[in-house]
């Protein structure tokens, strides 16, 4: 009987959250009076619509075809099991959103969660006006704890001329055709004190097409578990692309970008210059185990002082990200890998007549761990730099090279080079040869063609023609890229270096488990040759132990602040993995005296006291000692304390 009555009880439930579910119908032609709940019943306006607080499972439906004037800022949240969707009805085409001269958002959705916006068009029109920042569609979370669940699928935005400098609410990144981010990255609006941190979960953004926008394409900020940006079409951006900042296992994938970066950074636009100016095509920051893939990027463009201009980045912060499969052509540079990133790995990439900076370093070859290999450089006129950006001494700048085809042909070539300075009067240094063993950075890669001041130091190196079916001849699409295909008789074919965990395919999606893999983005099949999985498996082991330890040690910090004289606190970014041993000592030069704490036996793994009980004067003139083992690497190494001047001038 009470199994009969909870039964009958869900079910009531169930049946009374349906029936609240409502689709509400708006049409230019309908009644703001009207109760909005059928065509004939339709509302008329956005303003009707901006005063009623939705609730979950509800739809909101635009007339397809129709044009509707106002911003639209609808109120109420759905659930997991019910979200509330916003799109049009009533034939193929959008509904259109335009908001005009109005600055903000088309479509604004602040403070809630759980919505769906699908098929609509979202439009100003208005010309550019200084100060004024525009947006299309936009996500906007100020309220602690966490927000999730938001797709913006299949919707138009256009012709929205924002601000492309500045750091208002409506500015410079914040001047999007999509825009989905917390107040934090917001600017001005942060919560702070001890309230609950503001988090956003679960976003896709796909399928939408973008034109004729300043400032970028597609911003997420903030964002940080299963963020999808997949299948979008823009062009002609007056800034970056595709921005995405936050993530952890964030993917963005099968994207379509032409012409972004074209106006950000140039000098003559009013009110442009001595703004934020460096833009790209597709970048991420702040992100860890992130992939780009499958993506294509054209014709980027690259003004006076934009010193970027690259297809793809990994910018400050990125952890363990990948970009792979991405098609790059005609653009100022392939990649960017910024400095305090951690193990990012270009691979598997096609890159045609990229120039400029085609590679640019701005971070240590040892501490970043970087790994570029079994991509394609493909150049037929002018020069393409792999450009070592002077962040720090020569002879630490860098990322490892590996199995890559870099093909100069007509009137193209390669130059290495070191730069410095401001973009508008940048210096470069080709002649400069850090201090380095051969193949610290370059090993075991493919030349064919000129290089300016000579192929870099790679004792590997196979000087040949890698034999391609048809260099030179991408098209537009992933599809058009088979002339990168080896041709039986490539030298390149079984002879390229095993680099572990590399993914297990190559760009055409041919597996790389046929033996030796071969240089570039494309494996050969069918040459009588199999691989050796027990040794790859035990070699894919090893690089793991060694990440493990690397990564164990990026997580300390470069110096202690000793605040306190009676004891050492040491906050690593991120806790260490439970496989990390091992310990942290100090030594009182005065007395001789050690302290120790042993890392398998504390709890926590982020945060760690030693009561060194000593003066700050001794205390800031000695280091920490640091022993870290996983059973296969160890990592020995000291972090000194930070002298009291030295916390002032930061």
């Amino acid at each position: 009987m009470k199994r009969f009555f909870l039964f009958g009880f869900l079910l009531a439930a169930a049946i009374s959250a349906a029936a609240q579910q409502k689709t509400y119908f708006v049409s230019p032609g309908g009644n703001d009076a009207a109760t909005g709940l059928s065509v004939a019943q339709a509302w008329k306006t956005i303003d009707k619509v901006n005063s009623v607080v939705f609730q979950p499972g509800d739809r909101i439906l635009f007339e397809a075809g129709k044009t509707f004037y106002g911003q639209l800022m609808p109120k109420g949240s759905g659930t997991d099991e019910a979200p509330i969707c916003l799109s049009s009805f009533g034939g193929e085409d959008r509904a259109v959103i335009n908001f005009g001269a109005a600055e903000g958002a088309g479509i604004l959705l602040e403070d809630v969660d759980h919505w769906e916006v699908t098929r609509m068009e979202v439009v100003s029109y208005e010309p550019y006006k200084i100060g004024i920042g525009r947006q299309g569609i936009v996500v906007r979370i100020s309220k602690p704890g966490s927000s999730d669940h938001f797709v913006i699928r299949d919707n138009y935005i256009h012709d929205i001329w924002g601000q492309l400098g500045g750091n208002g609410r409506y500015q410079g990144y914040n001047s999007s055709a999509i825009l989905v981010q917390t107040a934090r990255m917001a600017g001005g609006m942060a919560v702070t004190g001890n309230a609950e941190p503001t988090v956003i979960n679960d976003v896709l953004i796909e399928g939408n097409k973008i034109d004729r926008v300043d400032k970028c394409g597609i911003v997420c900020r903030g964002a940080r578990n299963n963020v999808v940006v997949r299948r979008n079409w823009m062009d002609n951006l007056g800034g970056d692309g595709i921005f995405v900042n936050g993530p952890y296992r964030g993917l963005i994938e099968y994207n379509y970008i032409r012409r972004s970066c074209m106006r950000s950074g140039d000098p003559n636009l009013p009110g442009d210059d001595g703004w934020w100016p460096h833009v790209a095509a597709c970048w991420i920051q702040n992100t860890e185990e992130t992939i780009m893939q499958f993506n294509e990027v054209y014709d980027t463009g690259r003004n006076l002082h934009n010193g970027d201009g690259f297809a793809y980045d990994f910018d400050f912060n990125c952890k363990r990200c990948i970009a792979q499969y991405n098609y790059s052509q005609n653009n100022h540079g392939l990649m960017l890998l910024m400095y305090n990133i951690f193990e990012n790995e270009t691979r598997y990439n096609i890159s045609e007549n990229d120039h400029t900076h085609l590679v640019q370093m701005q971070g240590p070859i040892e501490g970043d761990k970087s790994l570029v290999y079994n991509n394609v450089f493909y150049i037929d006129y002018g020069m393409a730099d792999i450009d070592y950006f002077l962040t720090r001494k020569p002879e630490e700048l860098g990322a490892k090279f590996y199995n890559n085809i870099f093909y100069a042909t007509g009137q193209g070539r390669f130059r290495s080079v070191y730069s410095d300075g401001d973009t508008a009067v940048r210096k470069f240094d080709e002649e400069l040869k850090p201090d380095l063993p051969p193949g610290s950075i370059f090993l075991h890669n493919c030349y064919f063609g000129p290089w300016k001041n000579g192929i870099p130091d790679d004792p590997e190196a196979l000087v040949a023609d890698p034999k391609f079916v048809a260099p030179g001849t991408g098209g537009e699409g992933l599809a058009t890229l088979k002339g990168y295909m080896l041709r039986p008789d490539s030298p390149c074919i079984n002879t390229g270096m095993y680099v572990p965990n590399n993914g297990g395919r190559d760009f055409f999606g041919n597996p790389v488990n046929d033996g030796h893999p071969d240089f570039g983005a494309f494996e050969f099949l069918g040459s009588g040759v199999f691989t050796d999985g027990k040794s790859e498996a035990e070699q894919d082991e090893i690089a793991r132990q060694a990440s493990s330890i690397a990564w164990a040690k990026w997580m300390f910090p470069k110096t202690i602040a000793s605040n306190d004289p009676s004891q050492a606190v040491i906050q690593l970014r991120e806790p260490l993995t439970d496989d990390i041993k091992g310990s942290l000592s100090w030594t009182n030069p005065k007395t001789g005296k050690t302290v120790t704490v042993d890392l398998s036996k504390v709890k926590d793994r982020q945060r760690f006291v030693l009561p060194v009980k000593s003066d700050k004067e001794t205390l800031e003139s000695t280091t920490l000692k640091v022993n870290l083992d996983n059973g296969r690497f160890r990592e020995v190494f000291e972090v000194p304390f930070q002298e009291a001047a030295a916390r002032r001038r930061n």
